[in-house]
């Protein structure tokens, strides 16, 4: 099993560089009893930073606008808020029975905000804005056109790199604040198989996923979390019933980089069954044939002899 490390925690100058601006994109609201079309509509979130009273230091940001709920604050010495580096951050209000777990995933310049609230310890609606700060990103056009790319399970098979970073309270009792709590990171290569997704979770547009299950003594453990096409991001967090934080997890999975073998393109003789039509068509007049070559030097296949045009713009073997 890997082990964890002992972390020094996210870096809170980082998080504010990738974090405050205005952000626009598009947002909708889901709840799992519902059915119907896609309805997303335009977005705008606008994140500051909030100076101490007394001066002198960041103590947080603000966010409002977008969602349609009060506006959020983020103290980083309390209030439930949990800061990330590179723009991501998390903020719990409420307890598991009518409570609302705030989550922000943060890439480059997009990013997810994921609104989950819970009813007596389970999922009862979801809202998304996917918003990018510099101009509206791609994927938000798509909601906001009808389209609601979701991601789809079984097309992230492969093999991940896979980081964990953990953060419990100082001690037994103490409440959470994300500047003082315990970091640990765990580092791990998942198998090539595994899909980097919690079992029984559930898929949203916009290539999100939310899930939400009870962990024994009225515990629930709420997650949610981003598909992008090399990297997979989420924020968990296991919930005491009166809302208290237990531990945070912030999880990040990335692609590992393609092994695909070098490929080459032949032109010449290749065995083939004469008494076979496909294998004879692809012959051309001379009995020669273009075929590509893996690294054992294998032929792969044979091309048409109709795609002898395009093959022969490629580098011939001799």
């Amino acid at each position: 099993a890997p082990l964890a490390v002992r972390h020094a925690g996210p870096d809170f100058s980082t998080f504010l560089d990738h974090a405050t601006g205005t952000w626009r994109g598009a947002v909708f609201r889901h709840s799992p009893a519902g059915s119907g079309s896609l309805r997303a509509t335009q977005s705008v979130h606008h994140v500051s930073e909030v100076m101490r009273a007394c001066g002198g230091a960041v103590q947080g940001v603000s966010e409002c606008g977008g969602l349609g709920e009060d506006d959020l604050y983020l103290n980083r010495a309390a209030g439930g808020s949990t800061f990330f580096s590179f723009g991501s951050w998390a903020l719990v209000s409420g307890g598991c029975d009518g409570g609302c777990v705030h989550l922000c995933l943060c890439q480059d310049e997009s990013r997810h905000r994921i609104d989950i609230r819970l009813e007596e310890g389970e999922l009862h609606s979801v809202s998304v804005a996917v918003e990018g700060r510099r101009a509206t990103p791609p994927l938000a056009t798509q909601l906001l056109s009808g389209q609601e790319a979701v991601a789809s399970a079984e097309s992230l098979g492969g093999a991940w790199d896979d980081l964990i970073l953990t953060g419990v309270p100082p001690g037994s009792g103490a409440g959470w604040a994300s500047q003082r709590a315990v970091w640990d990171l765990c580092s791990s290569a998942a198998a090539e198989e595994e899909v980097p997704l919690p079992e029984g979770c559930q898929l949203l547009p916009g290539r999100c996923w939310v899930a939400v299950r009870g962990e024994g003594d009225g515990a629930v453990w709420v997650e949610g979390g981003v598909v992008g096409e090399a990297s997979c991001k989420s924020i968990g967090h296991l919930l005491s019933p009166n809302g208290s934080i237990r531990r945070v997890a912030f999880r990040k999975r990335q692609r590992q980089p393609s092994r695909l073998p070098s490929l080459q393109c032949k032109y010449g003789e290749i065995a083939t069954d004469a008494a076979d039509p496909a294998a004879a068509a692809a012959l051309d007049a001379g009995g020669r044939a273009y075929w590509l070559v893996h690294e054992p030097r294998t032929p792969l296949e044979a091309l048409p002899a109709a795609a002898a045009a395009t093959a022969a713009a490629l580098p011939r073997g001799r």
